[in-house]
Order: structure tokens, then C-alpha cells, then sequence
């Protein structure tokens, strides 16, 4: 009898869990999809876990090129910096809708110019914490 009355508890929270697990992955997040040697873009749509905008300049000859677009894995928001001899490169992660747009990744403080990754906590983890409380409290 208390098996009946354990199982009745903890199915619905892991059924639970599973859902919000599952609706985590299959989100998507629409952003911009172009390439321009203009330094500027916010044209093409495409769909997927994150949104991409990566930036590249040359110091010489003050060549900016910018290309945008979706990831189909998620990563964690901020930026990563590099410079290689005269070019710097700039590669930004975000997960809001058309968030890659050149004013919202500077509205966002995806924009970093002191070389640091800028980090923030995945929407996802904070369900899956939830749902795990939920199915500790179930039991």
C-alpha cells in the first residue's frame, strides 16, 4: 500500500521534471544570420539554442568585419576576446530574441573591451534545480 500511495506522489514530479527538462532543450531563440565587411549587419534570420556574433578588425588597415548567427548548442552568455598580432577578434553569446543586432549586444554589456568574459547564469540550470527540489519535496 505505501508503494501505491510513494509512486501516485513521485510520477507527477518527475513527469514534471521531464517536461521542464525537455522544454529547455527544445526552445529556440531567433537571431540575426548575415555577414558584412561593413562592420554592421542586422539582416537573414535563422533559429537555435544561442545567438552568435562574432566581430573581427585589423588594426593596420582598419578592416572590420562582423558575422552573425545561431548555435545549436548552448553556451553560457559573454564575450571572448583575442588578439592575434594586428586583428582582434571578438566572439558574443546571448539568448534573447534577435539579441546578435548590433544596438542590443552593446545594450546587453555584451560588449566588453577589457579583454574579460562576461558570464551569466543559464536559464535552464535554474529549472532543473527547481524540478529537483520539487521531486526531493515528492518524496
Amino acid at each position: 500500500m505505501m508503494d501505491i500511495k510513494f509512486m501516485l506522489l513521485v510520477q507527477p514530479a518527475i513527469q514534471l521534471m521531464v517536461y521542464i527538462i525537455f522544454q529547455a532543450t527544445v526552445e529556440g531563440v531567433a537571431c540575426f544570420h548575415c555577414h558584412s565587411e561593413l562592420g554592421t549587419c542586422n539582416s537573414g534570420k535563422c533559429e537555435g539554442a544561442v545567438c552568435i556574433k562574432m566581430e573581427t578588425s585589423n588594426r593596420d588597415n582598419d578592416r572590420r568585419t562582423v558575422q552573425k548567427g545561431c548555435g545549436e548548442k548552448y553556451e553560457e552568455n559573454g564575450c571572448q576576446q583575442s588578439i592575434f598580432g594586428s586583428k582582434w577578434i571578438s566572439r558574443c553569446i546571448c539568448d534573447q530574441m534577435m539579441c546578435n543586432s548590433d544596438k542590443t549586444s552593446v545594450i546587453a554589456s555584451l560588449e566588453t573591451t577589457s579583454g574579460t568574459v562576461t558570464t551569466t547564469t543559464l536559464p535552464g540550470a535554474l529549472k532543473f534545480i527547481i524540478s529537483l527540489i520539487l521531486v526531493f519535496i515528492a518524496v
